[in-house]
């Protein structure tokens, strides 16, 4: 009566008292996990007190993986405020619902802009945490308004930058 797979089973309990987390499948896109990772992060702590070592750890990824796709914490802070930015106002129509869209997100996640904006951190960024988001909402609104108007590439992205710096300051 002896059981064949008893010690297989025996192992296989010792592995899981070991290991007692499940293993969770990553987000379709590493970059993608650990800027999830990050905003989860963001909405208890501030970026300052955030480490490498925590967000691989919650990726079930290693830090050779992060720094093969960020230099830093605080470049992956910039990817991630761009996807935001583009996944907040992939449905608006105009730079109306763009500029609605984002202040919208602002309420939304006013907890992770406040660890952001609250971190000495945000001065490795060459602009706000607002900007990715006041920029899409400009660019939005410039080719509803301007598409007739004969404006150069330069020129359309000189009034971009520069309102989108004015709006990003009014955030």
């Amino acid at each position: 009566d002896c059981n064949f797979f008893a010690p297989c089973d025996i192992m296989l309990l010792y592995c899981r008292a070991l290991c007692p987390k499940e293993r969770r499948p990553l987000a379709p896109s590493t970059k993608l996990a650990l800027a999830n990772s990050l905003k989860k992060l963001l909405q208890k702590k501030f970026l300052d007190d955030i480490t490498v070592k925590e967000l691989v750890e919650d990726c079930e990824v290693n830090r050779q993986t992060f720094y093969y796709h960020f230099q830093d914490i605080y470049d992956l802070l910039h990817w991630f405020l761009e996807h935001e930015a583009e996944a907040a106002l992939s449905g608006a129509k105009d730079w109306r619902e763009a500029l609605l869209a984002s202040l919208r997100y602002i309420q939304d996640e006013h907890m992770v802009i406040y660890h952001i904006y609250r971190s000495g951190g945000r001065d490795h960024l060459l602009d706000c945490p607002f900007h990715p988001l006041a920029r899409a909402a400009v660019r939005s609104g410039l080719q509803a308004c301007a598409a007739d108007i004969p404006v150069s590439g330069g020129e359309r992205d000189f009034l971009a930058a520069f309102y989108s710096h004015a709006i990003a300051g009014v955030m």
